[in-house]
């Protein structure tokens, strides 16, 4: 382990111990009283707002989880298309995209993007439920499929795109019981307060591991060619320079590699984005709604990626994708660092003792 990984490991620990000496100001006296689900009966994970919830006119929030449903599930459909056409591609040897890690492990990205498509479509499902039953302990059931798949695609890229240990479905299993477990047996509300700390560790796992993904991938590439990996090609000048996607003389798409990878970077930011607000400002109506339709946004950027990913070519000999460190400094850095980015967000919503 180096000495500037020791430093950042010490400096993300310390943070991360004052947030947590923070929560023993915390007035959990002042939380506010749950509502209860319009269709169930149940309690939710939500106070009563109007215009949400069957308070008042909830035409947008519903217009909306419908509208995201939607688009999460028709992402999801292309993208398993899209992958398993590719997977069988064997007149263009330059459309299918690999995983390199540490330099050495070579693999396809098929295993990641079917992990992509069935996550839409689980997350799908999950907002379909929330329709119905709204987030509360009756939802965890199917809102812990999408951490599940998080998780999933986070030990696919640590395992440089196929998961090869033995112990990972005992692993993946004993996650979703705790997980789920703990939500079901707490109190108000240190149910919901667990539940969405662990789903805000994962998501902020995805986006700083995609960020991690997109510059060392780029710094591979210029490392490895010595010129500015963004070649155009030769029809650029009468296509557009300002284009990064452009068609060449045999209709095949063009992506100026790495960019695509941009797009896991915007949909994980997309995510978490909406999920902090709902989190901080758990009592506006405006929160939820764009806490919904951020997942509009976020699943059909990630079918956009794998579009690009399973059509496109690229100027360099094969498009490869270098899979950031995964050494144990860096793996304890990156848990840290999301469970700290964690803390804080659901710190933010809690109010002090006066």
């Amino acid at each position: 382990m180096g000495l500037n990984n020791c430093i950042a490991i010490t400096l993300v620990t310390l943070c991360l111990l004052i947030l947590l000496g923070s929560f023993f100001i915390v007035d959990f006296q002042n939380v506010p009283e749950q509502d209860k689900s319009k269709y169930t009966g149940y309690p939710i994970w939500s106070p009563p707002i109007d215009g949400f919830n069957g308070r008042g006119n909830d035409e947008i929030p519903v217009a909306l989880g419908l509208f995201s449903s939607i688009m999460m599930s028709i992402s999801g459909y292309f993208i398993l298309k899209w992958t398993y056409n590719n997977n069988n591609n064997t007149y263009n040897k330059r459309k299918p995209t690999f995983f390199v890690l540490n330099d050495d492990k070579t693999v396809s990205t098929f295993e990641f993007n079917v992990n992509l498509g069935v996550y839409c479509l689980l997350t799908a499902f999950a907002s379909i439920m929330f329709l119905w039953t709204n987030i509360g302990k009756l939802w965890v059931s199917s809102g812990i499929l999408h951490n599940a798949l998080e998780f999933v695609i986070l030990v696919n890229m640590h395992y440089g795109g196929r998961i090869t240990s033995s112990s990972f479905m005992g692993i993946l299993s004993l996650y979703v019981l705790i997980s789920a477990g703990i939500s079901f047996f707490l109190d108000w509300p240190n149910d919901a307060l667990w539940f969405r700390m662990q789903g805000l560790c994962s998501d902020w796992a995805l986006v700083i591991q995609f960020t991690r993904t997109y510059f060392n991938t780029k710094n591979h590439i210029k490392n490895d060619l010595g010129v500015n990996p963004l070649i155009r090609d030769d029809d650029d000048n009468e296509r557009g320079e300002g284009s990064d996607v452009v068609h060449n003389s045999d209709n095949d798409i063009i992506v100026h590699h790495p960019y695509q990878i941009l797009l896991l970077i915007v949909a994980s930011g997309f995510h978490i984005f909406g999920n902090s607000v709902v989190t901080v400002m758990s009592y506006e109506i405006r929160a939820y709604e764009v806490f919904i339709f951020s997942y509009a946004i976020a699943y059909p950027a990630y079918a956009y990626y794998v579009y690009l990913d399973t059509h496109a070519i690229t100027v360099l000999p094969r498009k490869v994708i270098h899979l950031p460190d995964t050494t144990r400094g860096k793996v304890v850095f990156v848990t840290l660092l999301s469970i700290t980015l964690s803390l804080f967000t659901i710190r933010l919503a809690l109010p002090n003792v006066d």
